[in-house]
């Protein structure tokens, strides 16, 4: 599978980063709340997971890429890992106060993106705060490459471009849904995202 080899040495190299603005926007909302427990979903090199931590809060990370995980682990040992597919992810229902998604439910066909959605319903305990943020269809990769389905394109690796109806569709089993555009420059150049925050 060519996205697992994109995925598994993505962060071999990388060196500790500050973290991104979304997860500062996140715990703006989370500081508001008793909350305690946050999943980190696709976390990458673990930039968001050292953040959350440093603010007092129990952080589990989840990613399928070994060196993400290692690079958590050598930098923060405190940080609970899983190296496991977000498809695959098992954990007890009702376990966590947040979820927190960044950039990574946007890699998987509608009927797995269905399946995740769910199950990190699941997961998230009631009451508590659900954070996704995925590109959108406005982005300036979007129609970039092969097409693998609706608004799905493969260059490099597999991207799943949400529009804010489908995000909201995605969140239908959440509360208090608010969903919004954004951007912002990453490598170099303007991205488009979809975000949403709600509860449970």
């Amino acid at each position: 599978m060519e996205d697992r080899k994109f995925w598994k040495s993505r962060w071999t190299s990388s060196k500790k980063l500050p973290p991104n603005n979304f997860a500062k926007r996140a715990y703006s909302l989370i500081k508001k709340k008793k909350f305690k427990t946050v999943l980190d979903v696709g976390a990458g090199n673990g930039r968001d997971s050292a953040f959350f931590l440093e603010k007092g809060l129990a952080v589990t990370a989840i990613d399928f890429s070994e060196s993400g995980i290692e690079k958590i682990k050598s930098l923060n040992s405190e940080v609970k890992t899983y190296c496991t597919d977000i498809r695959k992810i098992k954990l007890p229902k009702n376990s966590f106060d947040v979820i927190y998604a960044h950039l990574s439910l946007h890699y998987f066909n509608d009927k797995e993106t269905e399946k995740i959605f769910d199950n990190l319903y699941g997961i998230l305990k009631k009451g508590g705060l659900i954070f996704v943020k995925c590109k959108s269809i406005d982005d300036a990769l979007y129609g970039k490459g092969k097409k693998m389905g609706e608004d799905m394109y493969i260059k490099d690796h597999m991207r799943h471009f949400f529009s804010k109806d489908y995000m909201t569709d995605k969140m239908r089993k959440f509360k208090n849904v608010i969903v919004g555009k954004t951007s912002s420059v990453y490598h170099s150049y303007k991205s488009d995202f979809i975000e949403a925050v709600a509860s449970k």
